[in-house]
């Protein structure tokens, strides 16, 4: 008698990727926002060795950059609390 196999599960390896994205995607803007601020804080004492106005200029740099983003965020975060009502 012909017995018909049961389906193949599919391999782990897909899932294990999918997670791996996934759980990159979440990492992403923390990781980069402390990469950011170590590059800073290397710029930040290059500067301060070369020049005080240099080092205030990226101050100013700085601040506008971090507005500009918590300006984003809070844009990005309305919108998405707009799709969930």
């Amino acid at each position: 008698m012909y017995q018909v196999p049961p389906p193949r599960e599919p391999s782990g390896c897909v899932q294990s990727l999918i997670i791996s994205r996934m759980i990159f995607q979440i990492l992403l803007v923390p990781l980069t926002l402390i990469l950011g601020a170590v590059i800073a804080v290397l710029l930040m004492l290059w500067a301060l060795s070369e020049s005080p106005f240099l080092a205030l200029a990226i101050v100013v740099v700085a601040a506008l950059l971090l507005a500009a983003l918590a300006k984003w965020e809070a844009r990005r975060v309305s919108r998405e609390a707009h799709r969930d009502d």
